[in-house]
């Protein structure tokens, strides 16, 4: 009789694809990506990364999300002046495609996500597990393509979750944990994530985040919001960021986000507005799909 091998798991597939991009060379950009859920927050929500947001904001979180899902995200920005012929004298898009693997029953859970920006496109994957029900590890790898080269920039992130209380959780993750192109303006970046529930109605997000090495001595910044639950699955959200990194400028500034969602049994449908006001003054929308089961 033939012997036939079992098809890979989505875990076991995810781990040949880490394994493979953990080969490719040399650096990362912080906060490469924000779904129009963290956009509405502001760039908050590292210590409670909704759906496929754990790859991006803190691959530990990924260990309790226990699910499927497959994400789409479409962003468009431009400036808020416009020239003599009265159009935006700024304007981009920006689009990612994320699944991620968070079912229990697997070895850990993980995920993987492609972003094409003006400046790069990029590849995050990233892999946790949970060493006991509250606590959680993770780690990621992250591929930056710089338009125009052949370049391959690699580096990573190591975070761990803690689901302290039913009303509280946080998280610590560094980014650019291998800081070898700081010349380039990559550096190493220690996140706190807290993350306060009242009572299923409002969350209180709070993400001080510290650059040790950052030249211009602005290395302190944080990310703050509040999400309000609306009639058990809808969404409001608010933010401000400060010295944060704003993914489709590519640089560190202050501004503040709005947004809305959707949440359904295998749906969430979610909008995200950005104010940028430094270092450039700039407005971007953002929608985006997630499906999962």
């Amino acid at each position: 009789m033939r012997h036939t091998s079992p098809p890979l798991s989505w875990s076991q597939f995810l781990i040949i694809a880490w394994n493979i991009l953990s080969m490719l060379p040399s650096l990362l950009y912080a906060s490469d990506f924000q779904s129009p859920r963290t956009a509405g927050l502001g760039g908050a929500g590292h210590a409670g990364p909704l759906l496929n947001d754990a790859i991006y904001l803190n691959p530990s979180f990924t260990s309790f999300n226990p699910y499927r899902g497959f994400s789409g995200n479409y962003l468009s920005y431009g400036s808020e002046g416009v020239n003599s012929a009265g159009q935006s004298t700024t304007r981009g898009m920006n689009y990612n495609f994320s699944i991620l693997d968070g079912s229990q029953d697997s070895l850990f859970q993980a995920g993987v996500g492609f972003t094409k920006r003006g400046d790069a496109s990029m590849v995050h994957v990233g892999a946790s597990k949970s060493v006991i029900n509250r606590l959680g590890f993770g780690l990621g790898t992250k591929i930056i393509l710089p338009a125009g080269t052949n370049n391959r920039l690699f580096d990573g992130t190591l975070s761990v979750s803690g689901l302290a209380t039913q009303w509280f959780q946080t998280t610590l993750m560094v980014d650019n944990l291998l800081e070898a192109n700081a010349a380039h303006g990559f550096y190493r970046e220690f996140t706190l994530g807290t993350k306060f529930n009242i009572l299923s109605i409002v969350s209180i997000y709070f993400d001080p985040h510290w650059v040790p090495t950052l030249p211009g001595g602005q290395d302190w910044g944080y990310e703050m919001a509040l999400e309000f639950t609306v009639l058990s699955d809808f969404y409001l959200r608010m933010g401000s960021f400060k010295n944060s990194m704003i993914p489709f400028e590519a640089a560190r500034g202050n501004g503040y986000g709005l947004g809305l969602g959707w949440l359904g049994p295998k749906l969430s449908i979610d909008y995200g507005l950005t104010r940028a006001q430094s270092p450039f003054a700039l407005l971007a929308h953002q929608i985006g799909m997630t499906i999962f089961f």
